[in-house]
């Protein structure tokens, strides 16, 4: 699979994660409304905009950048599961560790290839 194709490939999977975390984030306490739903909303937004800064550029940074990003979406998620928020309850904890596992694994894949073309 080419660069481009794994690239599209994990654009199109944050994408759909987005589409699956938007409705659980809009049930998260209202309290929250400023502080863990946005970190959250904007954690995952950043790392699909690094990775469309990637596909624009191939400056690396931005692989590291959607990382980072990624890590920092899945604390977030945890802390609603760990504050026991209905919203991110067992099962929609699981199904999005799971869906971020496997961006995960997408982006370290391109992390290597890249690192290995030096």
């Amino acid at each position: 699979m080419t660069a481009q194709a794994k690239t599209d490939q994990l654009h199109q999977k944050i994408y759909d994660f987005l589409l699956y975390i938007y409705p659980l984030l809009s049930k998260y306490p209202k309290f929250e409304k400023f502080s863990l739903q946005t970190a959250t909303r904007n954690a995952i937004l950043e790392m699909l905009q690094e990775v469309i800064k990637w596909d624009k550029t191939a400056t690396k940074s931005h692989l590291y950048a959607a990382d980072t990003a990624l890590q920092q979406s899945k604390e977030l998620l945890r802390l609603a599961n760990d504050l026991k928020y209905s919203a991110m309850n067992a099962q929609h904890y699981g199904t999005s560790s799971r869906k971020l596992k496997e961006i995960g694994v997408m982006l370290g894949e391109l992390i290597e290839e890249v690192k290995a073309k030096k």
